[in-house]
């Protein structure tokens, strides 16, 4: 019985890994993850441990080889790689948002020049999109979201702090750093995915409006 449920533990963590690495390699085929950029991470239902990407690996080539096992302030569990630089944010959006299961960290053109633009206005701000309703829980485009722009400061646990602290007042789906990229999560591997690429088409609409306006 034991040995039963420890093999189908694992078989469902390399499934998870074998999905995550299809979906890493959509976002590095659409530009979103340039010069071994990005990082992504993974937990099972009920774990605090998660699973995130190794530092430094081109992401067209990510393998299931490349996660990390890490324990909830970041450390890895019987390894002796390198995990991301931002695994402290992971760690506090898991701690955030219990019901998340996936987050993932994009860089792109859009991401990094939109959140830079909008920086003295601490925050991008959506309304009457239809695509609005790609995000978790949002049910007509007759609505205003904000996502929030932080500054991009080196030290992440301030970094991680800022993030806790807008968190307790308001709701947020995902957040850009200046100059920097984007943070996103979801329930699962797809809805995460879906996230993303609901910010990324946001972003391109704010910036050819503004190409519109000149």
């Amino acid at each position: 019985m034991g040995g039963n449920f420890y093999l189908c533990i694992m078989q469902n963590i390399q499934h998870l890994k074998e999905e995550f690495v299809k979906t890493i390699h959509f976002l590095h085929a659409q530009g979103w993850a340039p010069a071994t950029s990005s990082n992504y991470s993974f937990r099972e239902n009920g774990e605090v441990n998660f699973y995130i990407s190794e530092s430094g690996i081109d992401k067209g080539e990510f393998a299931v080889e490349n996660f990390l096992y890490v324990t909830p302030d970041g450390k890895p569990i019987d390894d002796e790689r390198r995990p991301s630089a931002e695994t402290g944010l992971h760690s506090s959006i898991y701690q955030l948002y219990p019901e998340a299961h996936c987050i993932l960290h994009t860089h792109t053109v859009l991401n990094t020049i939109i959140s830079q633009f909008f920086l003295q206005q601490k925050a991008l701000f959506l309304a009457d999109y239809e695509i609005l309703k790609g995000f978790s829980g949002v049910k007509t485009h007759e609505v205003n979201i904000k996502i929030p722009i932080f500054e991009n400061t080196q030290d992440i646990p301030a970094l991680a702090k800022e993030v806790e602290v807008y968190a307790e007042n308001e709701q947020m789906w995902a957040f850009l750093i200046a100059g920097h990229g984007m943070y996103t999560w979801g329930s699962t591997i797809a809805e995460a995915k879906r996230h993303v690429e609901v910010v990324e088409f946001l972003l391109e609409c704010e910036y050819r409006k503004l190409l519109l306006r000149r």
